[in-house]
């Protein structure tokens, strides 16, 4: 199954211009985003640097989304990071004219949803939003947002 050509939007290399959340702003940070497989799977790769806090020491965040489509249509995603978290995005859907997308954690899963939310402003800029939907809550509340600004085109 093929992924809808509405995503080539975020194919290519991502700089961070300012990322900030629960875990503070990070310093530095960026993503590469990739079509593989014959079209089939849109592998991310992201990392992010944050500074010594009260909370915590410094630490660089890396992790692994695959989008992948199952039947016409249906797109989801898993993620992966080295804080040991995994993150099974059961709906992933398109915004309106390609403007985006937004995936969203499996709700037969236990504890929080999670909602990852990417905005493609033209010509090369996104901003993300990572939420959590904690029990008993109505919405997702963000977590940690982000711009960043395209530095590479993928292949055309």
């Amino acid at each position: 199954m093929h992924l809808d050509a509405a995503l080539n939007f975020l194919v290519g290399e991502w700089k961070d211009e300012h990322r900030t959340g629960e875990p503070g702003t990070a310093s530095d940070g960026g993503e590469t985003w990739a079509v593989d497989l014959g079209d089939s799977v849109l592998i991310r790769s992201g990392w992010c640097e944050f500074p010594a806090s009260e909370k915590r020491g410094a630490y660089r965040h890396e992790d692994l989304l695959i989008v992948y489509a199952e039947a016409e249509g249906e797109m989801h995603g898993i993620f992966w990071d080295n804080e040991g978290h995994v993150i099974h995005y059961r709906d992933a859907n398109l915004l309106p004219e390609g403007t985006g997308i937004v995936l969203v954690s499996d709700r037969a899963l236990p504890g929080p949803r999670q909602q990852l939310l990417y905005v493609f402003e033209p010509p090369d800029h996104l901003t993300a939003t990572f939420s959590l939907l904690l029990p008993g809550s109505a919405d997702f509340a963000p977590y940690l947002k982000w711009n960043a600004r395209r530095t590479k085109a993928g292949p055309s």
